[in-house]
């Protein structure tokens, strides 16, 4: 061994040089030509021709003959074909792909493998060839499956391989979809999985022969078109999906589709389900919900880009500083703006993921034909009617013994439920009952625990079709309500809202985004969820007279019986946040400290002493309080996420209520006055804007404002509540010239003011962090307004949490 080594390492085997390689490279590519050259070829064809016309009896039938090329293959074919699969599979373990490339280049599918099968299927047929003998179908359907495992091959996605790899079989993959998009194909295609199907029993040839096909139609679905503005000419010829579409609908392929789909609980086809959840995500690949029912290209109008008309408050005189100790005259507010015009330009530089993650489900909407609509249409509706509900039970019932969700299929699974209800709920001729079986309690059960489980494996791309399925539920069951599928809505709210656990799951969703790990359209989603999330919430408790949650707490028997010798007492000295000290006046407890620990009802019992160093786990059941839990969304984590969708703006119809929540409801407007939140903020003043909300949420900006420059203006409450002043000084002067001339912000009572603070005791649990102090509580009589304390700042990322966190305090006793 030591001499070998010595060789070695003393560099007498050289590596190849870059000649030899080339050499090499070359000389395989022409054993693979030579074998692609042995599959067949072109040969003229004599015909006899009928010409003339039928007179009568007696009269003559003029023939001529005719030449025409038809493609003949080889009698060697099928070992070609053979050798062909063969090359592929050893280039699957390099890293080129260099045979598919150059079967690519060559144009071998579309000269020799779609004419040698289309040929062969006919033959096979028993109405073409009824004179075959077995032997010679035998023949045939080798050289069929050959084609079909050919055709799997080269239509695979190449989502696995490097950048490079990609880019070069973009436009290859795209060629293949367009030879694949021709009626000969996909009734060859078609007719050899029904013929197989329609037995009772297949073997296992058979069945990878049918297997394959559906991997053939899925495959060909999933190449995507290039992305081609609406409003480009002469680029039609590219998009290929619709017509596609178009010929599985024709070919009654689509049909085929829907049989399988509605069939899914039958235990012949479980292995296929994964493939049909491709195939049916892929149909609709790309196009909004809004697309089928909406006027064609109204989805792409996005509404920033349109201009919006001056409000009619705007305008009035204006004195405005230039920083240099001048006043000037401004005579409306878009001058007033102009100065810091560049920060509604540039706006707040977005955040992106370092690493764009793969993401299972496309958000990238196409342009859809208009021809093509009514096509998908009729596809949804025959899906969700006849096919929805047997195959939706059927793939949730593999997902329980399913060893992994971190996969493509589960995620696509979700986003197919909720992309489904979403249409069912847009069209109204839709019965609500097609879509029921994923809002029964034990389906939805997994949904929520699959998102859960997304979360805490920081899986974000499968988090964002699991979140748009749970929205997409709570929306039906609040639309079942008053129907007659009233009780099954009513029991699955009740279990939903019941748990606690369940609760705490939307709370920490709101708190999760990462703008350098999570794409910007999560972020989106989760506005959208939280807000449907808390309207259903908000509208069960109002028609219950009580409600109460069930919740799991950890309990610690030396610190309970050290909680119920002593009580936590109330400061009443009063402290001035101007620096004046303020009378003494008697005060009722303030409401608890959000982040402070709460006492747990129905303990019964003492503490022996045996058990005390020992925490245990206990199931309690809470008087639930709605008021009282939206301050757990309330929180820095949340307004900080939440200001991310101002810039530029998006889901304004979702953030905005968050926003108001969080200022008004929660009188926490505080939890904005930091530089980057109150720089997006700044935005919303650009007149140039337009939004959903705009007027409303210019108004609560100006009311934000407002309260910070209050804060900004004694030291003492912006040291109190960590207020960071602005760069722009120029812009704070705009801003405040054009809340002195305005009546926006002021329909609501400020919360904050100069006056007297009483500060609280600090809970000792919350006192361990230096930035969880309580923010204390104003008290309010002939001048004075009270505010609720804050929700201490939370850690930067959830990741820091203790095993011990909930939000327990948020559950009212």
């Amino acid at each position: 061994m030591e001499p070998e080594i010595e060789d070695y390492a003393s560099g007498e085997e050289q590596p190849y040089s870059d000649e030899q390689v080339s050499e090499e490279v070359d000389r395989y590519r022409r054993i693979v030509l030579s074998a692609c050259s042995s599959l067949g070829n072109l040969q003229p064809v004599t015909k006899a021709v009928r010409s003339g016309c039928f007179g009568g009896e007696g009269r003559p039938i003029h023939c001529v003959s005719g030449t025409n090329m038809e493609y003949v293959p080889k009698d060697d074919c099928l070992s070609s074909l053979k050798d062909i699969k063969r090359y592929i599979q050893m280039d699957e373990q390099g890293d080129g792909k260099w045979v598919l490339q150059w079967l690519g280049e060559w144009q071998v599918l579309e000269r020799d493998i779609i004419p040698i099968f289309t040929l062969c299927v006919k033959r096979l047929l028993p109405s073409q060839s009824p004179n075959a003998t077995d032997e010679d179908r035998e023949h045939i359907l080798k050289i069929v499956t050959m084609c079909v495992e050919l055709f799997v091959f080269l239509t695979w996605n190449m989502k696995t391989e490097s950048p490079e790899v990609k880019m070069r079989f973009t436009q290859i993959l795209q060629m293949y979809k367009r030879m694949f998009a021709k009626n000969e194909v996909i009734f060859g295609l078609l007719s050899i999985a029904v013929m197989h199907l329609r037995k009772g029993h297949n073997t296992e040839r058979e069945a990878m022969l049918v297997k394959g096909v559906l991997y053939v139609f899925r495959n060909i679905l999933a190449i995507p078109d290039p992305l081609i503005s609406p409003t480009s000419k002469n680029m039609s010829g590219l998009e290929v999906h619709d017509k596609l579409l178009a010929i599985l609908d024709t070919e009654l392929a689509v049909d085929f589709f829907m049989t399988l789909l509605s069939s899914a609980d039958d235990r012949r086809f479980k292995d296929l389900r994964p493939i049909l959840v491709d195939v049916i995500y892929y149909m609709f690949y790309r196009v909004p919900v809004s697309a089928l029912f909406d006027k064609h290209g109204a989805w792409f109008e996005h509404s920033d880009l349109k201009r919006g008309g001056r409000h009619p408050t705007f305008g009035g005189v204006y004195a405005v500083s230039t920083g240099e100790g001048t006043i000037m005259p401004v005579f409306n507010a878009r001058e007033v703006l102009r100065p810091f015009a560049n920060l509604f330009k540039k706006p707040d530089k977005i955040r992106l993921p370092k690493v764009e993650p793969e993401c299972p489900v496309d958000y990238a909407w196409r342009s859809v034909d208009p021809d093509a609509i009514p096509i998908l249409r009729r596809i949804a509706a025959v899906f969700i009617e006849s096919c929805f509900n047997p195959f939706i039970t059927a793939m949730f019932d593999d997902l329980k013994t399913a060893t992994s969700i971190v996969n493509d299929t589960v995620p696509r699974l979700l986003y197919i439920a909720g992309y489904f209800i979403d249409v069912s709920l847009a069209n109204t001729e839709i019965d609500l009952g097609c879509t029921c079986a994923v809002v029964q309690t034990q389906i939805f059960g997994q949904v929520m625990r699959f998102t859960s489980t997304y979360m805490e494996l920081k899986e974000w791309t499968s988090l964002e079709p699991a979140m748009y399925c749970i929205q997409q539920i709570l929306l039906a069951l609040s639309k079942m309500c008053g129907t007659k599928l009233d009780s099954l809505s009513e029991n699955v709210l009740s279990n939903l809202f019941y748990d606690g656990d369940a609760l705490d799951l939307f709370v920490k969703l709101c708190r999760v985004y990462r703008p350098t790990k999570m794409r910007r359209q999560c972020l989106e989603q989760i506005a959208r969820l939280a807000d449907t999330f808390l309207n259903t919430l908000k509208a069960y408790a109002e028609s219950k007279s009580g409600m109460y949650i069930k919740k799991k707490i950890k309990r610690s028997a030396k610190k309970k019986a050290l909680n119920d010798a002593s009580q936590p007492s109330v400061s009443d000295e009063p402290v001035a946040a101007n620096g004046d000290m303020g009378e003494d006046e008697t005060k009722e407890p303030s409401v608890p400290d959000s982040d402070g620990e709460l006492e747990d009802s129905g303990n019964e019992g003492g503490v022996s002493s045996d058990d005390e160093n020992i925490d245990t786990e206990q199931m309690v059941e809470r008087s639930f309080d709605f008021a009282r839990f939206e301050n757990a969304f309330a929180v820095n984590e949340v307004a900080k996420s939440f200001t991310n969708l101002l810039a530029p703006p998006s889901a304004m119809e979702y953030v905005y209520p968050m926003l108001y929540r969080i200022a008004i409801t929660c009188q926490r407007p505080f939890l904005f006055f930091k530089k980057r939140t109150m720089d997006r903020l700044l935005l919303m003043f650009n007149d140039e804007l337009n939004f959903p909300h705009r007027v409303e949420m210019l108004d609560l900006v100006c009311w934000i404002f407002r309260q910070y420059m209050v804060v900004m203006d004694v030291p003492d409450l912006c040291k109190y509540y960590k207020a960071e002043g602005l760069n722009n000084k120029l812009a704070v002067e705009c801003v405040l010239a054009f809340l002195k001339n305005t009546r926006f912000g002021t329909s609501v009572k400020p919360v904050i003011t100069r006056h007297v603070v009483n500060l609280l005791p600090s809970n000792k649990d919350t006192s361990k962090n230096e930035d969880d102090a309580d923010v204390g509580q104003i008290t309010e009589d002939s001048n004075q307004l009270a505010a609720v304390p804050p929700v201490p700042v939370a850690n930067d990322t959830l990741e820091d949490m203790d095993d011990d966190f909930d939000l327990d305090q948020y559950f009212n006793f």
